[in-house]
């Protein structure tokens, strides 16, 4: 989503700000272009604010239906609880990403920010990043505490367990300080990613393997 939304200026962590500042100031900032002054490029910025929020309606349907994926595989192979729980807070925590959303929008919409609306941002979003990285961690732990799954497997549950850990420190954190929150939540993102990828991985050598065993098998019978 990042890569078609170029903001004008310099501050960093613009959507973070928007979706974690607490009052009209954290707005403001969020969306400050190259100076107070510069009105096109405030109005550029919340555009492309908007637009972010929009393409996050997608993208909350893609990592709702890949975890609770996951979840669902992880408690076929055991740990049926913990997966259940995962399940249950990846599912609040997109219904909180939706609420978040629209209230991003509304707020987006106003000439001039409120401390109300930004409020209201704020604890949808901290809820979002909660039940998120708590299902993460819930996850995680069900993956890696399966003796009766690949060595592989259990080791993606303990990246998983990890970036579910940092996520919950820095959201806990988020009211002391915005850049420590920030950072651990971008390092629990870029574990989550990790962890995706050799769940990626895993998966394509299982087909592989499942079909060089099918192949035998017809090769047997054609013998």
């Amino acid at each position: 989503m990042w890569a078609v939304t170029r903001f004008t200026g310099s501050q960093s962590n613009r959507i973070l700000l928007v979706e974690l500042g607490s009052d009209a100031a954290s707005l403001n900032q969020a969306v400050q272009a190259n100076g107070n002054t510069d009105r096109e490029g405030i109005a550029h910025n919340i555009q492309m604010v908007k637009r972010n929020t929009y393409m996050d309606f997608v993208f909350v349907l893609l990592y709702w239906m890949t975890f609770v994926g996951l979840a669902y595989l992880a408690g076929m192979l055991g740990q049926r609880l913990l997966a259940f729980c995962s399940s249950a807070s990846m599912t609040a925590a997109a219904l909180a990403d939706l609420l978040e959303n629209h209230s991003i929008l509304t707020a987006m919409s106003f000439r001039n920010f409120t401390d109300a609306v930004a409020v209201d941002i704020s604890e949808y979003s901290q809820a979002k990043w909660a039940f998120f990285y708590l299902g993460i961690f819930l996850l995680g732990l069900a993956m890696a505490l399966n003796r009766r799954t690949s060595q592989l497997r259990r080791i993606t549950g303990s990246v998983f367990l990890a970036a579910g850990a940092f996520g919950i420190v820095g959201i806990s954190r988020c009211r002391i300080s915005f850049d420590f929150a920030a950072a651990m939540l971008n390092v629990g993102m870029f574990l989550t990613s990790a962890a995706l990828l050799m769940t990626l991985w895993k998966i394509y050598h299982s087909l592989k393997e499942l079909s060089h065993i099918d192949n035998a098998h017809h090769a047997h019978l054609h013998a």
